[in-house]
């Protein structure tokens, strides 16, 4: 077999590593840019809009300003939490939960595909089961070979 065939399809904790570090820097660069930090900063009038309305299809519909912060808030910190492997797992469970409630709003009304959202909570999933991986701020801070 040729050498460079075997290196692909060998079990290597660095390559686990690299991936990681790929797919949560990709994830949380993406997140942050095109969802969350305009939702962050849009303030508590945006965040009662966002709480209201993607709350509201599972029949939640008290504090929506508290709900919208907390989409913003995983969408945007939570993202850079996992972009950064800081609070990997916390960060990615958060935006888990997040887009499996956008998901829902886009299945109960009909409007846009859940898809990205689907795609999201999946990738966060897997980063929150994974955890950060060798190359993040998780390892070198909590690590026991300091």
């Amino acid at each position: 077999m040729n050498k460079y065939v075997s290196i692909l399809f060998k079990d290597c904790s660095t390559c686990r590593d690299y991936g990681l570090l790929v797919l949560r820097i990709g994830i949380g660069y993406l997140i942050l840019t095109n969802h969350g930090w305009d939702k962050l900063t849009g303030g508590p009038e945006r965040w009662e809009g966002l709480g209201t309305f993607g709350m509201q299809h599972l029949g939640i519909t008290f504090i929506p300003v508290f709900w919208g912060f907390m989409a913003a808030f995983s969408e945007s910190i939570g993202a850079i939490m996992i972009g950064l492997g800081l609070g990997t797992r916390i960060g990615a469970g958060l935006l888990m939960i997040t887009m499996l409630v956008g998901a829902n709003m886009h299945i109960t009304t009909g409007k846009g595909s859940p898809e990205m959202a689907l795609i999201y909570a999946f990738a966060s999933a897997a980063i929150m089961l994974a955890g950060a991986g060798d190359f993040s701020l998780d390892k070198i801070l909590c690590s026991k070979d300091k």
